[in-house]
């Protein structure tokens, strides 16, 4: 049985946001070993700070402080091809403007995003939603 990670997020006016991850892990202690990876990939990419993390406990050992300036309602949403052959969207609360390129544009290939969504791929420890894995991530953009 797949775990649930559950990471709560804040920006600099200390509004939050949660963002729910699908774990390979079947022991919490694995659970926390993988989330921690994850959370190192997950705050390069974005402006926000980790309060949280909730498997079948609160664990406070990721907490980081939000930059100066983050938002929670500023972000990405990345389209990716799953390993099933779908084309799916993933957001990413609090991206910072600094990844950002002309129109809007975030590159895939920067090599924050690219740790985070390797932690998707099938040698990965994270699924998405009904278990699939990321096979390519195909755009970036900067919601705002």
């Amino acid at each position: 049985m797949a775990l649930i990670g559950t990471v709560q997020l804040m920006d600099d006016l200390n509004t939050s946001v949660t963002k729910r991850y699908e774990m390979e892990a079947t022991t919490l202690s694995q659970a926390a070993i993988d989330m921690g990876v994850l959370a190192a990939h997950l705050l390069a990419i974005t402006d926000l700070g980790i309060v949280s993390v909730t498997y079948s406990i609160k664990d406070t050992a990721e907490a980081s402080s939000p930059a100066a300036d983050s938002n929670v309602d500023v972000g990405a949403t990345f389209r990716l091809r799953l390993d099933s052959g779908k084309v799916a969207s993933h957001k990413v609360p609090g991206f910072p403007i600094s990844k950002v390129g002309g129109n809007r544009a975030i590159d895939p290939a920067d090599a924050d995003v690219a740790a985070y969504f390797g932690d998707f791929e099938t040698a990965g420890a994270f699924r998405l939603s009904d278990g699939e894995t990321v096979d390519v991530v195909l755009s970036g953009t900067f919601d705002v």
